[in-house]
């Protein structure tokens, strides 16, 4: 009797199971799985995003423009204080990889960069740059929001992620993050309102094999030939102020001499001797 009972209740069993199979749902032969599309969702809403931010910032104006020229005033911290009265400077971009800082009132000092080189042009004439600034002015150009969304978006490997909403500079934006075919990631916040950039922020390895986080929270925006410019850019470096600048004028496609961002060395610092120079 009770081998019968077992039985009855094992083919019981085995009847149910095949009723629930039979009612359970069956995949479409061509669904996606669940996570690539939370996977493409998040890819389509950063694009958006993305194109509302290069809409916001001045749509084909700002993606065309050529070169930029800058004047204001720059200050410099240490430990997130600042360590300086402040510095006058004028600053000229050519897209892609030039850019020269006239510095002081007298506009006496002058860094030149050109490609992945380096000038340091002074009364006593020109050297190169030191090796750090010029890894420091490659590094910035590379993770530019020119070159990441004139260049990087262009790449069909490139990831784009949204990460959700956050608070930056006081503000919520929206979160993206885009990530090359190199694995270098950049993340830029996005002013939920204005759609403008707020901030930016990536990593990077020093000598020493440390990671760096390299921040740019931009604020003061004003319209410039049809362009939203930052007329202040606060540049942090894991997560302490390291520099302000706050810019009086700004102008874009400004022509400029074919030869404005050459230079070549002329003497060496370290043999330099004035009074040979005067005989």
């Amino acid at each position: 009797m009770k081998k019968i009972l077992a039985v009855l209740l094992l083919t019981s069993i085995c009847a149910l199971a095949q009723e629930n199979s039979a009612s359970a749902p069956t995949p479409a032969p061509n669904a996606t799985p669940a996570s690539s599309t939370s996977a493409g969702t998040s890819a389509q809403k950063a694009r958006q995003l993305l194109d509302q931010m290069i809409t916001a910032l001045g749509g084909p104006a700002w993606l065309s423009y050529k070169t930029y020229a800058q004047q204001g005033r720059s200050y410099s911290f240490y430990h997130g204080n600042p360590n300086s009265a402040g510095v006058l400077f004028w600053r000229f971009y050519e897209y892609p990889d030039k850019e020269r800082r006239e510095l002081t009132k007298q506009r006496d000092i002058i860094y030149i960069f050109n490609d992945d080189k380096g000038f340091e042009r002074t009364y006593k004439g020109t050297t190169s740059a030191e090796d750090k600034m010029t890894k420091e002015m490659i590094r910035r150009r590379k993770h530019s929001l020119e070159v990441v969304l004139r260049e990087w978006l262009k790449d069909p490997k490139t990831m784009l992620i949204y990460e959700g909403q956050t608070v930056a500079d006081q503000q919520l934006v929206d979160v993206v993050s885009i990530l090359n075919k190199d694995d270098d990631q950049l993340t830029i916040g996005i002013d939920v309102n204005t759609h403008l950039p707020i901030s930016k922020r990536y990593t990077w390895r020093d000598a020493d094999k440390y990671k760096v986080e390299d921040e740019t929270i931009y604020g003061n925006y004003r319209t410039v030939q049809g362009i939203a410019t930052p007329f202040t850019v606060t540049n942090k470096r894991d997560g302490e102020i390291s520099g302000q600048s706050f810019l009086n004028h700004a102008e874009y496609n400004l022509a400029l001499a074919p030869d404005f961002f050459e230079a070549s060395v002329n003497y060496n610092p370290e043999t330099y001797n004035p009074k040979a120079k005067r005989k």
